[in-house]
């Protein structure tokens, strides 16, 4: 789930207030921002990724990211970390190069071990004992295959605090009513297997801050599920992202990108998964300091390919006082409705 810069919306935690140096960095001037160290893509979401050179970004996301999802049998609806925290025990890559929309197969490694195929006819077999509940593998289905995508009930307030393991509900104002309304009725958006958004993107720089203020915490980026890590420029630490909002990324030679929101985190990045244990400090840490928000979604304006240590620049969208003003004020009416949207549905759907 995403949104843009927190609203304040949440109620203050007791001596949670950013000190100075906790505070987004200063608005960056247009220009270099940094380059792509990393590159990663999902091939089923919720496993464990793959570290790639270089990728092909189309206006859906990253090609072959998040091609294939484990299916709840016992539910009848399409899994997440929230509801099958195991999943981030298991790594998944494919079998042969993503071409074109062709989704290839993939091998997933178990925790133990062990692995197994996509193709293998035993494959839902060996995962729902080691899942510990009936599961399918399913690669990814098309819009119009509605169904496969809806949740077995309409999601309300408690099913979202539980979501991000959170007493209060997250700032919305960023999500559209489209997009709001298709993740209180389906597992992910039709046609797709991310959250919400096409691309995530995080920063060296967001990193080492976080390090900084919770130093025994464990900020790999991993942790965080990222398609693309930025290496912030040299002597950049802080929020540098949170400044990109609202603005374009050009990527190498060919990607613009738009920077649509800053990152709501839901439990996912305090989990153990296969190379990490469980760390709650993680999660701690970014709800105390940066109001449960860590790194930026985008979606994709221009397609093309892009290469670990291709240059980043950021291009500011020009909006006068005015824009800005009508925006917030839009943007805290929208969360006020989403969360009194989202407790009608407990009180009438959820006794």
């Amino acid at each position: 789930m995403s949104a843009h810069e927190p609203s304040n919306a949440r109620p203050a935690i007791p001596g949670a207030t950013p000190s100075p140096a906790l505070s987004p960095t200063p608005g960056p001037t247009p220009g270099v921002v940094g380059r792509i160290q990393q590159l990663w893509h999902y091939p089923v979401k919720s496993m464990v990724g793959q570290q790639t050179d270089s990728a092909i970004i189309t206006r859906a996301g990253m090609l072959g990211d998040r091609g294939w999802i484990v299916r709840d049998e016992e539910n009848n609806e399409n899994t997440v970390v929230r509801t099958l925290p195991k999943l981030l025990l298991f790594a998944a890559e494919y079998v042969a190069p993503v071409r074109d929309n062709r989704i290839p197969d993939v091998r997933i490694t178990f925790p133990d071990g062990s692995s197994a195929q996509s193709a293998d006819p035993d494959i839902n077999q060996r995962l729902s004992p080691a899942l510990g509940k009936p599961v399918s593998l399913w690669s990814l289905q098309p819009k119009r295959h509605w169904q496969h995508y809806r949740l077995r009930s309409v999601m309300g307030s408690k099913d979202m605090k539980r979501m991000f393991a959170s007493k209060e509900l997250p700032d919305f104002s960023s999500i559209s009513w489209k997009l709001l309304s298709e993740l209180m009725l389906f597992s992910t958006p039709l046609g797709r297997y991310y959250d919400v958004y096409p691309l995530h993107l995080i920063t060296t720089g967001a990193l080492q801050q976080m390090q900084q203020i919770e130093p025994e915490g464990d900020f790999g980026a991993h942790r965080f599920r990222p398609n693309i890590v930025i290496e912030s420029q040299a002597g950049v630490t802080g929020f540098d992202d949170v400044a990109w909002v609202g603005g374009k990324l050009h990527i190498g030679d060919e990607v613009v990108i738009a920077v649509e929101s800053r990152t709501v985190r839901c439990s996912m990045p305090a989990q153990p998964q296969q190379g990490a244990g469980k760390d709650s400090r993680v999660l701690r840490a970014i709800d105390r300091h940066a109001n449960r928000h860590f790194g930026v979604n985008a979606t994709v304006i221009k397609a093309g390919t892009v290469n670990v240590g291709d240059q980043v620049r950021w291009q500011p969208v020009p909006r006068s006082a005015l824009a800005r003003g009508v925006q917030a004020v839009s943007g805290r009416a929208k969360n006020t409705v989403s969360h009194g949207l989202l407790n009608l549905v407990d009180r009438l759907l959820k006794p």
